[in-house]
């Protein structure tokens, strides 16, 4: 799979950010098979790039990582 071209998000905050409050549909949502965590999977386009950099300036404001 390549990797440049899709974003795995195993964050279940930054996932309801991205679908819910950005309106991005995930492709898909399934647990790895080692880990058994739960990911969606999203594909990378500028819309998704500038959520991405949203959710990051937002969580600094709140003292998060």
């Amino acid at each position: 799979m390549n990797h440049d071209k899709y974003y795995f998000c195993y964050s279940t905050n930054l996932s309801e950010f991205l679908r819910e409050v950005k309106g991005i549909e995930a492709i898909c949502n399934a647990f790895h098979h080692k880990t058994k965590k739960r990911f969606w999977l999203f594909e990378k386009t500028n819309e998704l790039k500038e959520a991405l950099a949203e959710y990051t300036e937002d969580s600094k404001d709140f003292g998060l990582r």
